[in-house]
């Protein structure tokens, strides 16, 4: 009898299992966290709902557009989108509008800018950039890289951006610079060619974690098991083959025997909890492999009607705060009463080394609230009473830092000689995907144990997918 596993109960880790379900095949889930989702999953605190971070709903996949409609009917609802940055005291529209920040920014500033931009396209070498910052002068000149990317994407990702790879930028703002931003600007009809110009998406109603539950019942109804605060301790192998897996929930441990392996946890987590572990090589190639944490510090503000965007960037060098997320902008739904708001506020660290993931909830609830006033986007009234809780995520963004590809191909190589795994969604494939992206994969690898013969690692590499939608 097959006994197939799933490590993660994320987008990709439920995707293979509503995919086998649907084809009456069962598996076993097994996810450390308490509920379904991963990064997607929806909190719920004293009525007011909270997503691990804001997430939109937007996809150029048909399959996945259909795929959401179909699990939330009424329930996937449209959401115009707004989003600012927050610079030094004032909001600009993101995408760049140039006539916005052109008045935002002041004549000097602005003509700066653009004497900037012209120089790097005068003298722009025909070398391809070797790092994000060459990448984002070359597309936007340095001084607007300076002013709206480069705080935000250190504080993103905690390294310099010249130790960032260009294949950052390649792969989430691909097409998009100045020159598109101002044609985008001045025909709003023209279908922009930038993947990042949505102006709507859509969204379930009580959180994005309401998609993922609901698969989760459609695949238990189909006779297949989801074990949450489960966590994997060992994966046993033999001769090229995944065998088992010891897995440890807080009452008891128990090994589970495996026949085939879809693997979403880390890359570095699979290699390291191999046994036998890997080869030296294998094993020193995923201690240089490292992601990005998060933490969320959520809130609920005792006022309404706090600002309008869905979130908004925060590129401003003076506070420590990323990304503000405002979810009665989301949905209604979000918030049981209206006049109350739950805000989240994301923060980046490296787990155990910043002091930021060292702080206690009460040290981040009470910096985020002096942050939040000091952008001016609450009041000092409004922390009155101000209630809240953290969520800290570990191996969150997988980083594209130069010279990281050497190491993952290491990975990547190993974990092909076994042959009942597949490595699948963001962490376990080392890539920046979003959860439609993720979610395909998980439908492809399951398809692939079926006898189909898909390549999941095209998934968000392939220009069509990417910048082409089509339908409108």
């Amino acid at each position: 009898m097959e006994n197939l596993v799933i490590i993660g109960a994320g987008p990709a880790g439920l995707g293979a299992a509503y995919e086998l379900a649907k084809r009456g095949v069962t598996c076993t889930v097994f996810d450390k966290n308490n509920q379904v989702g991963g990064l997607a999953r929806t909190f719920e605190y004293k009525g007011f709902r909270f997503d691990v971070g804001p997430h939109r709903f937007y996809t150029k996949n048909d399959e996945v557009n259909r795929f959401w409609h179909e699990i939330l009917g009424k329930d996937f609802i449209p959401v115009k989108r707004l989003t600012r940055i927050y610079y030094r005291g004032k909001f600009f529209q993101y995408p760049i509008q140039p006539l916005d920040a052109f008045l935002k920014l002041g004549l000097f500033t602005s003509t700066t800018v653009a004497l900037s931009y012209l120089k790097g396209g005068l003298f722009r070498s025909k070398e391809e950039p070797k790092n994000f910052e060459e990448w984002m002068i070359r597309n936007f000149g340095k001084k607007l890289y300076e002013i709206f990317f480069k705080t935000y994407t250190e504080k993103v990702w905690g390294i310099p951006c010249r130790e960032l790879g260009p294949e950052w930028a390649n792969q989430r703002i691909k097409n998009l610079n100045l020159w598109e931003a101002v044609k985008n600007a001045l025909w709003k009809g023209r279908r922009s060619r930038a993947k990042s110009l949505v102006e709507q998406f859509h969204y379930p109603r009580a959180g994005a974690g309401m998609l993922y539950e609901r698969m989760k019942e459609i695949i238990e109804a189909g006779g297949s098991r989801v074990h949450l605060g489960t966590t994997v301790k060992k994966i046993h192998h033999r001769n090229g083959t995944i065998t088992g897996l010891e897995a440890a929930a807080p009452e008891k441990s128990r090994e589970v025997p495996v026949s085939y392996l879809f693997s979403s946890a880390p890359i570095t987590f699979f290699v390291q909890h191999l046994h036998p572990k890997p080869p030296v090589r294998v094993l020193e190639a995923a201690a240089q492999l490292y992601y990005r944490d998060h933490i969320t510090v959520n809130l609920v503000i005792n006022r309404n009607n706090l600002f309008p965007d869905q979130w908004i960037y925060i590129h401003d060098p003076a506070v420590r705060m990323a990304r503000v997320a405002n979810y009665v902008n989301f949905s209604s739904a979000m918030s049981p009463t209206p006049h109350k708001t739950p805000l989240s506020v994301e923060y980046f660290a490296f787990a155990d080394k910043d002091d930021l993931w060292e702080m206690n909830d009460k040290a981040l609830i009470d910096l985020a609230l002096r942050e939040l006033t000091a952008a001016g986007l609450i009041t000092r009234r409004d922390t009155t009473g101000a209630d809240g809780f953290v969520v800290r995520e570990k191996d969150s963004y997988p980083t594209y830092y130069t010279g990281h590809k050497a190491q993952f191909d290491i990975l990547k190589e190993y974990a092909s000689r076994f042959t009942n795994l597949q490595l699948i969604g963001r962490a376990g494939m080392y890539k920046y995907n979003n959860q439609d992206h993720a979610l395909l994969t998980g439908f492809l690898a399951a398809r692939n144990f079926l006898g189909e013969k898909n390549d999941i690692w095209s998934v968000n590499a392939e220009d069509e997918y990417l910048e082409t939608q089509h339908k409108p």
